[in-house]
């Protein structure tokens, strides 16, 4: 995060920026709760099976780790479209029309 308390990627869209920069004191702490529970979700589905997979070279650790693996890449289309819905309910997104469908997470994207 930002010295403002903004989080800030090179590849987040200006609407998302925006969004962000407008946010009410709930609205971030509604994120930040939002970012624990993704950041929770990379760590058992990605982060420690395969710490675990690489630490004890086990080919059952491997197996399952490749497949949480599998389970978060397939999963990370909806938290997207989770992420979107949130932003686009705050009340600055609301003020303004913006749809969940429309919005643009990154600047890579259209």
């Amino acid at each position: 995060m930002s010295a403002e308390g903004t989080p800030w990627s090179p590849f987040q869209s200006p609407e998302v920026r925006e969004i962000w920069a407008h946010m009410t004191g709930s609205e971030r702490n509604k994120a930040s709760r939002l970012g624990g529970l993704y950041g929770l979700w990379v760590a058992v589905t990605f982060a420690g099976p395969l710490a675990f997979a690489i630490a004890l070279g086990n080919f059952t650790f491997g197996t399952a780790a490749l497949v949480l693996i599998i389970v978060h890449i397939a999963c990370v289309p909806a938290w997207q479209k989770k992420i979107r819905r949130f932003l686009c309910s705050t009340g600055w997104a609301r003020e303004r029309d913006l749809a969940p469908e429309r919005l643009r997470l990154f600047t890579f994207r259209k």
